[in-house]
């Protein structure tokens, strides 16, 4: 069983990164605003790696940080300011349940939209592919790694389990735009017909939930999932159940250790590309 590992790349990466930032003719260094509302403990800790990223490579992050019971009003007009300083705008989910995110995520220019959530960079990415637009920085992240470890696509058959705007939805489309027989589960669905994919991305948010028998021998696992397993020890899982299916796939993406460090990246990237 192979080992598809995000580190390395990302490392590769973030060293490409530096190199194309340096050769950005700005007064000063790119930007990028992150917005928390509330202190979500699994926020703070994905927060924290991104600014530790933006310094490796010579972004200037900046934290602006709201508590739980700011308005919706309140936290547009914080936005208007935030807009004038950052280059690029990232709004760190969830939100209180009393903000809606759709508004908050639309109010963000679209060309500052980094996350690639807002109405318009959605509609770009599913109706004009060919225009500037930005891609969801999970959804390419699984797709730079299937290309970096040259995973087959066009002849194989693909599952994408989970629907998310971040990950799901975009994976599937960017696949089947590319003429790929890509079939979709989610939980409504089931995912009962996977076990005849050769590739299958999990993206559904719940533990362990892909098991050895639901896969087809000698399949390539996608796990964008990231759950606590252990609640004492801190531990991660992903959606998939590791040890379960070791024995029975070809290669799978580690939990942590394999989406993850490169979906920063693919935000970083995100932003240096609009300038490059």
């Amino acid at each position: 069983m192979q080992i598809l590992s995000g580190k390395e790349l990302a490392k590769r990466e973030l060293e490409a990164l530096k190199k194309q930032i340096k050769e950005i003719n700005l007064p000063r260094p790119l930007r990028l605003a992150i917005i928390q509302v509330g202190d979500n403990p699994a926020s703070n800790k994905y927060i924290s790696a991104k600014l530790k990223k933006c310094e490796e490579v010579g972004i200037e992050g900046k934290l602006f940080k709201y508590p739980e019971k700011i308005t919706q009003n309140q936290l547009l007009k914080k936005l208007d300011s935030i807009n004038e300083w950052g280059d690029g705008i990232i709004v760190q989910l969830p939100l209180p349940d009393h903000i809606p995110e759709k508004v908050i995520l639309d109010a963000v220019p679209y060309d500052k939209d980094i996350d690639g959530l807002s109405a318009r960079n959605e509609f770009l990415l599913y109706n004009e592919p060919n225009s500037k637009h930005y891609i969801p920085a999970t959804a390419r992240a699984v797709m730079e790694l299937i290309e970096h470890y040259k995973i087959p696509v066009l002849d194989n058959r693909i599952s994408v389990v989970g629907r998310s705007k971040v990950v799901g939805k975009p994976v599937a489309h960017i696949l089947k735009r590319n003429n790929t027989h890509v079939s979709t589960f989610n939980e409504e669905t089931g995912i009962k017909g996977i076990e005849s994919s050769d590739l299958v991305i999990v993206a559904i948010g719940e533990a362990k939930f892909v098991k050895a028998h639901n896969l087809k021998e000698g399949a390539v696992v996608i796990d964008v999932g990231t759950n606590l397993d252990d609640k004492l020890t801190a531990d991660l899982c992903g959606d998939v159940d590791f040890e379960d299916v070791k024995d029975k796939v070809s290669a799978i993406t580690p939990v942590p250790g394999g989406v993850g460090p490169m979906t920063v990246v693919c935000l970083l990237k995100n932003l240096v590309e609009r300038y490059s």
